[in-house]
């Protein structure tokens, strides 16, 4: 404990307003701190970058480290959280617990199967995203025993398992956030914070796309020489990825940070990773989890703060504007069609030069078209408005009971000799000839003689 109390002094001192009368040593610290920070250049240096337009470094003062111990003793930190001028990040990927009881609690009734609880789930998932759960997968995901799809792949819900306490696990990928209802964020917020029982964000990313490569990711692998990714004093990990010494047009990714340990940033050629060589967009994520911290549920509703107070060097990001999510999409879509124009002209080219003008136009037209009515996976257009129908509005199968042959689906045919009868005296459900004191005698080869069997449906015998 004695390093986290140092460390919770040290960033005490570092938060110290200046303009309250801070002693001299306090001053001094500060400024060593800010120094540190920015990898040994001063305050007012300018920021390492190749694209000008910003004399100085927009850093914040740092923030008070915040900490917490949980019930079973755990220290864990708390994102910093710092104000914006407007929203400059999206939450791109999110995942979160929260107990089975909350679907009973929001039924009115004790639930006692899986697929009752998922149906109630899909209905209040419906309402906070515009699309829920929509098939079974039918395969263990992430520890739990049970998943079923949201939407249009745009996700799953989980549940099952004796290690996960009773929790039901929901995952909205990166085009689940896209495609969900205008406002779900807020929505999401009020559910967890008022009705959901034992709710947990387990993850969850943030991100701010330059579409105009506003920032590269050379200027965010220069941040890191200079310091702008440390946080404590001590620099997080730094991986490459792609071909940085040849750039071929399939794009590069920087990595600063481990995802075990709870705060990973990714940059890379989002353009590129699209499939557009000469596209100019790259997107700086950072991807939180409950490792050693908790995610607050202001995040939902202030996820730039969030992102900005991950690292020194966002905060250069503070007084941007982020792209809204019509234009991620519309930008993805532009890159798709001349991806997948491409490759058509580039497997198929020759063939259409050959057949087309044999055949002409229309006739062409309809000999390769397929007719299935289908969209390529790439082309789909991530929509809560264009996804399947979620399967608590659909109409519930009837079970089939195979141990009752008056219920074996033909209907057409008599039943000859039914299941059950009820008995006028107790109404108790029993096969004919069982329980009316006169079953005969049993025989060595286990048959019985002198059996009697009541006839009709009150006990009337023959």
């Amino acid at each position: 404990m004695g390093k986290l109390k140092n460390a919770a002094l040290c960033h005490s001192i570092r938060a110290t307003n200046l303009e309250d009368g801070t002693p001299s040593h306090g001053v001094a610290a500060h400024a060593r701190s800010v120094e540190d920070v920015r990898g040994g250049a001063g305050a007012d240096a300018p920021p390492s970058t190749n694209r000008g337009g910003m004399e100085r470094a927009p850093l914040a003062s740092l923030e008070r480290l915040q900490i917490v111990v949980t019930d079973s003793g755990e220290v864990k930190t708390i994102p910093v959280r710092v104000p914006t001028g407007g929203q400059v990040a999206m939450i791109d990927t999110l995942r979160f617990t929260v107990g089975e009881e909350t679907w009973a609690k929001t039924a009115g009734i004790p639930l006692v199967d899986d697929e009752a609880i998922v149906f109630e789930a899909s209905r209040h998932l419906t309402d906070i995203f515009g699309f829920g759960v929509t098939a079974n997968m039918q395969r263990p995901r992430d520890f739990y025993l049970n998943a079923w799809e949201l939407g249009d792949g745009y996700g799953y819900v989980a549940l099952g398992g004796s290690s996960q306490r009773t929790t039901m696990l929901v995952n909205l990928t990166g085009q689940g956030c896209l495609a969900a209802k205008p406002g779900w964020e807020g929505r999401l917020y009020d559910f967890l914070k008022g009705t959901a029982k034992r709710p947990t964000i387990t993850r969850v990313d943030l991100a701010h796309d330059c579409f105009e490569g506003e920032y590269t990711v050379d200027q965010a692998d220069q941040w890191y020489d200079d310091g702008l990714f440390s946080c404590s004093g001590r620099s997080p990990s730094h991986e490459h990825r792609g071909d940085w010494r040849n750039p071929s047009g399939k794009g590069r990714s920087l990595y600063v940070g481990l995802r075990r340990n709870g705060k990973l940033c990714r940059v890379y050629e989002k353009g590129m990773e699209q499939g557009d060589a000469s596209s100019p967009w790259v997107r700086f994520e950072v991807e939180i989890r409950n490792n050693k911290r908790v995610i607050p549920f202001d995040v939902l509703v202030d996820p730039s703060g969030y992102f900005v107070g991950a690292y020194p060097c966002l905060k250069f990001f503070a007084d941007g504007v982020a792209p809204q999510r019509v234009e991620v999409k519309r930008r993805a879509a532009e890159i798709n069609v001349d991806a997948s124009l491409r490759n058509i002209r580039a497997s198929y080219g020759k063939y259409v030069g050959v057949l087309r003008p044999l055949l002409g136009d229309e006739a062409f037209l309809e000999a390769i078209t397929n007719s299935s009515g289908e969209w390529p996976e790439r082309l789909k257009v991530a929509d809560y408005e264009l996804c399947d129908l979620p399967i608590h509005t659909r109409e519930p199968s009837r079970p089939f009971n195979d141990l009752d042959p008056s219920d074996d689906g033909w209907t057409g045919d008599a039943v000859f000799n039914p299941a059950a009868y009820f008995d006028e005296d107790c109404y108790e459900i029993r096969e004919h000839g069982e329980g009316t004191r006169d079953e005969g005698e049993q025989g060595r080869n286990g048959q019985r003689y002198g059996v009697r069997f009541d006839q009709g449906l009150h006990g009337d015998s023959a």
